[in-house]
């Protein structure tokens, strides 16, 4: 009778619904940290009204393996409806009183591909010394298009507030939300 039940149930989801729907239903949502950031800002010694581009960069993530990690191998990269920005995290390793992330003003994130690039996050930064910030984008893209591959590529844009004298280290901890 259990079976009959489950059986039923199931039938239910198929007649009610159209394929994405049921993945929709049955996909459950988590969080994935992706691999860590690591990147070193140059000295910016001149405040410009512009943002500096930090450069082209990229990370390896595998958002295949990891929906299949964290569904039993039940679905794959094709089952995720959207992924977004959850939380991150940018710790400045060597900062000190004259470099710190109250150097900058703001910071934007942009991940691209080779036809396509969106702005995932804008960060604006405490205007007294801090080594690092804590960001909970509010409204954020659905990126998921963009990490069907094996390497997220990004640009990071600064805009100084006050003049950089050395290397900033910094590491960056990003959150996604995947459903």
């Amino acid at each position: 009778m259990k079976n009959a039940g489950a059986v039923l149930l199931i039938l239910m989801l198929f007649v009610s619904c159209t394929c994405n729907e049921i993945k929709q239903k049955l996909l459950p949502a988590f969080n994935v940290n992706i691999p860590d950031i690591n990147l070193t800002v140059p000295p910016l010694p001149i405040v410009t009204d512009k943002e500096i581009p930090v450069g082209a960069l990229k990370t390896h993530i595998n958002m295949d393996s990891t929906i299949k990690a964290n569904t039993a191998n039940t679905f794959g990269a094709d089952a995720v409806h959207f992924v977004k920005i959850k939380k991150m995290v940018i710790k400045a390793l060597n900062a000190d009183e004259s470099t710190n992330l109250s150097n900058f003003e703001t910071a934007r994130m942009r991940i691209y591909t080779d036809t396509a690039s969106t702005d995932i996050t804008t960060i604006n930064f405490p205007e007294t010394y801090s080594d690092s910030i804590t960001v909970t984008p509010a409204n954020t893209p659905d990126i998921s298009n963009y990490l069907r591959g094996s390497d997220l590529s990004y640009n990071l844009f600064w805009k100084n507030r006050k003049p950089t004298k050395k290397y900033l280290k910094l590491n960056v901890k990003i959150s996604i939300s995947v459903q």
